[in-house]
């Protein structure tokens, strides 16, 4: 036994023991279902839209130890490469309320901080008829530490900066409430397009549609438009110590170079799925022809379809089983926040208070997730018995997203209003023996599975597809 198992043993122990004394105090609340919330002009076919804008770097950047997320532990920020910001959308259909969808680049923001940002909104929500704040996270992994995963390594510290977080959360708040004051009337289109040069092809399914939420103003102002694309914001890569929003950036500067639009971000199903090496080497460079593609491809969509003007909103909080032994450490030791609760499906003991949420503009379907979950639990491509990490067939898996939702236009918000990690499918979870959730380990085709350490259990799939079933029927018929 080498020290890597012994620390897997002390660590499972210490989570095991924290869900045994989260269960003395008695079960978790019971999480009512959700009921629909439906909005809708019957008058017209317009929608209400504002949007609004603010950076968010810190002025001590490089005088005070800031962390880079998304790689490794102990990575200080040295420099910036490009600032990152807070957009804001609110929309509407008339008199009967709205929601806001912001888009932070940033890598995450736990459950925790995205609730302590919607309490902070209290009166603006009773005000406006607010039904929902949804915080999408950009998730650039060259973007400074929100988390808490990759501060200082020994001993363990928090990589948060609760000034910074201050700040961010307060930005956040200011560029909501500016939405809805900016907000104009106009049409709502939605168009699509595909962009497979813009991935690496190297799974069985990758998402590469970019997806178009198209605000136009009646005056004639500026568009307003939403974009949604499955592709991992890591390409500035981890040897970068430079602050940046990553290929995001690049799309929104891409975007506005031809035409001033207001561009919000969101990702989708980006497991695994990088912005494609080939565009090149360099990957600064590569960053920024990432985003060049994906700006110019966005500007080729041609199937815009008017959106009826239609809200319906399902804001969903459920648990979901921790069994990442490590994951419910950090939560132990406080280097991220996060709202445990005892748990009696999961073998620690422990679940994760999060959240998801179906929103319908219109016709388009959206189901917004915490966590990062692989294309194939949306579209259905899964692994066979031959190419599986594990050698079992699809069957084990979990019913498809776009085939619950029955609709193949279906699209995921990834990283969103909470931070959760990897859904990998069932038949593809390989974990170390001995270290599972410590280590990483090589299946039966030779290929590495890290993601396994960074998400909250193997049956997070089962979970997340069975809750959206339900709300599908409830809402859906």
């Amino acid at each position: 036994m080498d020290i890597a198992d012994i620390a897997a043993k002390a660590l499972k122990k210490i989570a095991t023991a924290k869900g045994k004394s989260m269960a003395k105090k008695g079960d978790a609340p019971v999480i009512a279902k959700a009921e629909p919330i439906r909005m809708k002009n019957s008058t017209d076919e317009f929608f209400n839209a504002g949007f609004a804008c603010k950076e968010v770097m810190p002025a001590d950047v490089t005088a005070k130890k800031y962390y880079i997320a998304g790689y490794r532990m102990d990575h200080p920020v040295t420099g910036v490469n490009d600032p990152l910001t807070v957009r804001a959308m609110w929309l509407d259909v008339k008199d009967n309320g709205g929601i806001v969808m912001v888009s932070v680049d940033v890598i995450g923001l736990t459950g925790f901080e995205v609730n302590r940002i919607r309490e902070s909104l209290s009166d603006f929500t009773n005000q406006t008829g607010c039904k929902l704040i949804n915080i999408s996270c950009t998730h650039s992994h060259a973007s400074i530490d929100t988390v808490g995963y990759w501060g200082r390594l020994m001993p363990p510290q928090s990589g948060v900066d609760k000034e910074y977080m201050d700040m961010l959360c307060a930005a956040i708040k200011e560029v909501c409430i500016k939405a809805y004051e900016n907000r104009k009337e106009g049409k709502m289109y939605v168009g699509s397009v595909y962009v497979p040069d813009a991935v690496d092809t190297g799974r069985a399914s990758v998402d590469d549609r970019l997806t178009r939420f198209r605000f136009v103003p009646n005056d004639g102002s500026d568009e307003t438009w939403f974009l949604n694309f499955g592709a991992h914001p890591n390409t500035m890569g981890g040897d970068c110590t430079e602050v940046s929003a990553d290929y995001p950036y690049y799309l929104r500067e891409a975007i506005n170079k031809v035409q001033p639009v207001n561009v919000l971000f969101s990702v989708g199903p980006i497991a695994s799925i990088n912005i494609n090496d080939k565009l090149s080497e360099d990957r600064k460079e590569r960053t920024k022809l990432g985003g060049e593609l994906l700006a110019k491809a966005a500007f080729s969509i041609d199937n815009d379809e008017l959106m009826p003007a239609e809200i319906t909103v399902v804001h969903q909080p459920y648990y979901a089983p921790i069994e990442n032994y490590v994951l419910a450490f950090m939560f132990i030791l406080k280097l991220c926040n996060a709202r445990a609760y005892p748990c009696k499906d999961s073998s620690l003991g422990l679940a994760l208070l999060t959240e998801m949420n179906y929103i319908k503009i219109g016709t388009q379907k959206i189901l917004t997730l915490g966590g990062e979950t692989f294309a194939e639990n949306v579209d259905g491509k899964y692994f066979d018995a031959t190419n599986s990490g594990t050698g079992i067939g699809p069957e084990v898996n979990a019913k498809p997203l776009r085939e619950i939702a029955n609709d193949d236009k279906l699209i995921i918000f990834g990283v969103t209003n909470d931070m959760t990690g990897y859904m990998v499918p069932t038949n593809n979870v390989v974990l170390h023996p001995t270290q599972a959730y410590l280590s990483s380990y090589r299946d039966n085709l030779d290929r590495n599975h890290y993601h396994e350490t960074n998400g909250l259990s193997a049956q997070i799939t089962h979970v997340v597809a069975g809750l959206f079933e339900d709300i599908i029927k409830r809402t859906e018929g």
